[in-house]
């Protein structure tokens, strides 16, 4: 819904639309003018001929949805206003799930808990919303348990078959070794920036996974319930995504199946599947995923703060997504997602540059302009390289914080194994990202598959012609049905390669 009613949150205390009752005035205000332009969109777009449309091939209907949107945007960040999320602790009423299971998966073990994850966030057991209500046949059928697996708290029974495969793989000479399809098995990390949506069935989100089972793609999927930021700063999403994976390998290793797993991410999803994947490649404590599945991903959180030079290089189509990029709000909520609370004034150059290295880390922004200039790569996001001329004017501190020269500190990996790679996605799997030319992160997409064609990964992009944002997660009827048909055959095909 799109009030929800909810205290304000600390974050959204200084922000006069954030409290009652100005609050409820601003929502109420803003849903009715957007109500009332309706038919003005629809009168002007009837009249006007179709190159004067944001798009030459979008219906009346698309258009009323894209400005609709991006008006209603506008509540979340001035008034601080969330939909479909959760309380995360909170196991769901069964009555409200008809294509789930749910499940409760435990903390990240602690000998795990090395790397970025190793923060300030507390580690907390993680939901789960698993797809489909009742287990596939592919994934019961060869279904065994050992007694000697009883009670195993860490030490992982498998074992990576190739380099190549990524096969999770029990390490058991009772292993079952029948002929058979290997189950394709999804983690889904939901979009919604950090701060919206949730893994439950019912969100906007979901019709992604339920379109993957739908659609045979994958056998199952793990739905994460990860903490917002609302609820708990960076890493924590690292460390609830990485304990839903170590849940998944454990399970087929007490079963004593094979699998391949897959990570899907739509938007910040998208983000924290990169994120997760690089924990994965540089602490070597799993093996890595069989591919990735990445719609809309967002890889340069770094243009929401002014003091970055993704900022000097404001994002495309404007006019044609319904993203919006308003610059406090924005900022707020990534400092939020980094655990850096707000001030008016920053007092200390110490907290900006704490701030720098938190939003020029791979594991945060691993597109912004300074970090792919670190690992030699192109900057699509200002080919041109106007964002470089500003750099002598911002403070020293940040300025120094910039330098693509300025290596970002990460906590130390384990085993003696370094956090740095040769290559920025370098051993990443097999990866297919999804993109609508018409919305806001097209440069910095284009700048992930660039970067990951040159460090050698196996990525192949689907553009979606003139589409918005993240266009699975629209209601039927709204987006033109051809696109989205051919996406998602697009989806179908890329997972074919897997079987």
């Amino acid at each position: 819904m799109l009030y929800d009613k909810s205290p304000t949150y600390p974050h959204y205390d200084h922000l006069p639309y954030a409290k009652e009752p100005w609050k409820a005035l601003y929502v109420v205000w803003r849903l009715l003018t957007t109500i009332a332009l309706v038919p003005v969109w629809a009168l002007t777009y009837s009249v006007l001929p179709l190159h004067r449309r944001p798009r030459e091939s979008w219906s009346l209907r698309q258009i009323i949805h894209v400005n609709f949107i991006r008006r209603i945007f506008k509540v979340t960040e001035v008034a601080g206003v969330t939909w479909q999320t959760r309380d995360p602790t909170r196991t769901p009423h069964p009555r409200s799930l008809r294509e789930t299971r749910f499940t409760w998966v435990d903390p990240l073990p602690i000998p795990m808990r090395t790397g970025v994850v190793d923060g300030d966030a507390e580690f907390k057991r993680v939901g789960c919303y698993i797809w489909p209500k009742e287990e596939p046949i592919e994934v019961t059928k060869k279904a065994k348990v050992d007694s000697d697996f009883e009670g195993l708290c860490y030490t992982l029974p498998i074992s990576i078959s190739s380099s190549n495969s990524n096969e999770v793989i029990p390490n058991s000479s009772q292993a079952n070794d029948e002929d058979g399809e290997v189950p394709l098995v999804g983690i889904f990390m939901h979009g919604g920036g950090y701060c919206h949506m949730s893994a439950h069935e019912s969100a906007s989100t979901s019709q992604i996974p339920s379109g993957l089972i739908e659609k045979r793609v994958l056998h199952e999927i793990y739905s994460v319930e990860y903490r917002l930021l609302q609820i708990a700063p960076f890493p924590a999403v690292v460390q609830d995504a990485a304990a839903v994976y170590t849940h998944v390998v454990e399970q087929y290793g007490f079963r004593q199946n094979k699998c391949k797993i897959i990570l899907i991410g739509d938007s910040s999803g998208g983000n924290l599947v990169l994120s997760l994947t690089r924990w994965l490649r540089d602490e070597g404590h799993l093996p890595l995923p069989s591919g990735l599945l990445l719609l809309s991903p967002s890889c340069d959180p770094s243009h929401a703060i002014p003091e970055t030079l993704s900022s000097f290089s404001p994002r495309p189509n404007a006019h044609t997504d319904y993203l919006v990029d308003t610059p406090e709000p924005r900022a707020l909520m990534l400092r939020t997602f980094l655990g850096l609370k707000h001030e008016k004034e920053l007092a200390f150059v110490e907290e900006e540059r704490r701030l720098m290295n938190f939003v020029h880390s791979e594991y945060v922004s691993p597109c912004s302009p300074i970090v792919l200039k670190r690992w030699g790569h192109n900057v699509m996001q200002d080919i041109e390289g106007i964002h470089t001329s500003h750099i002598q004017n911002l403070p020293s501190a940040i300025r120094l914080a910039n330098d693509p020269n300025n290596v970002i500190s990460i906590p130390e990996a384990s085993s003696g194994k370094s956090p740095r790679f040769t290559k920025l996605f370098g051993d990443f799997p097999k990866t297919l990202v999804v993109l609508g030319d018409a919305e806001r992160l097209v440069r910095e997409v284009k700048s992930l598959v660039v970067a990951m064609e040159k460090d050698g990964v196996d990525v192949q992009l689907h553009v979606a012609p003139d589409a918005v944002h993240d266009i699975l997660i629209i209601s039927k009827g709204w987006w033109d049905k051809k696109t989205i048909r051919d996406t998602w055959t697009a989806v179908v095909e890329w997972g074919k390669k897997f079987r």
